[in-house]
């Protein structure tokens, strides 16, 4: 199945790119990127994570966690029940090569053979990109997401809550205390042709909600992803902010 895989990435007011992005075929932590590729293959894997932790802790979590993605997605481990272990095994493995105060989001796809499987922890997301709409199909693992879980507050007052930046779970050795009181997300779905998706860092969803990113992206996503990127500039970027946009033919 052919592809279309538009990447970008901006260091935004911080002094270290703690975001790390895997596109398919390579893996980017830049203080500045655009990227396009079209990519040819039975198997697809993407994935964005979101450092945290300080120093350079946050980059080194983000992207071992994405490089452990890059390296180990392939076919044979094709099912929600093999993510989870997996994702499960690189979590234990953080222990042996990070620092005990960092972790990481994820968030992720592979697709293979018409079908989907999308995975995450944290409040890094998948949104699906249709004509009409954008879908938020991930679901995030943070104090205010709780809070909107539980109706104690609207979905649309989450984005200007104080708090929103609070994580509950993740992958890295800051969250070893939590993480069995956690699921990682999982959703599946068969892929239809010209579908679409984009994963971001919170530095993109902090920014605009789903009907704002849905009007810079229509109705070329691929095409328009620096019209997006230009316009997250435009607001004020608060954040380390990447985002890979995925058009299937």
């Amino acid at each position: 199945m052919k592809y279309t895989v538009f990447s970008a990435m901006l260091l935004g007011p911080r002094t270290k790119q703690e975001d790390c992005i895997f596109d398919g075929i390579d893996l980017y932590q830049a203080d500045r990127l655009t990227q396009k590729k079209i990519i040819d293959t039975d198997l697809l894997v993407l994935g964005v994570c979101d450092g945290m932790g300080g120093h350079d802790h946050g980059e080194a979590a983000s992207r071992f966690v994405c490089s452990q993605i890059k390296e180990t997605f392939d076919r044979t481990m094709f099912s929600a029940e093999k993510i989870e272990t997996r994702l499960t095994e690189i979590q234990d493995l953080t222990a042996e090569h990070l620092s005990a105060n960092c972790g990481t989001t994820v968030a992720g796809l592979m697709i293979m053979d018409g079908q989907t499987i999308g995975f995450n922890a944290g409040d890094s997301r998948v949104y699906k990109i249709s004509t009409s709409k954008m879908d938020y199909i991930s679901h995030d693992h943070s104090l205010v997401q709780g809070l909107v879980d539980k109706s104690f507050i609207q979905k649309d007052s989450a984005t200007s809550h104080p708090l929103k930046n609070v994580i509950d779970f993740g992958i890295g050795p800051i969250f070893n205390d939590v993480w069995k009181n956690f699921n990682i997300h999982i959703f599946e779905e068969t892929i239809s042709k010209d579908d679409g998706y984009l994963l971001c860092s919170d530095g993109v969803n902090d920014l605009m909600n789903e009907t704002e990113i849905h009007e810079r992206l229509m109705p070329s996503p691929i095409e328009n992803g620096d019209i997006l990127l230009q316009a997250l500039q435009k607001k004020g970027l608060k954040d380390n902010t990447s985002f890979i946009i995925l058009q299937i033919h």
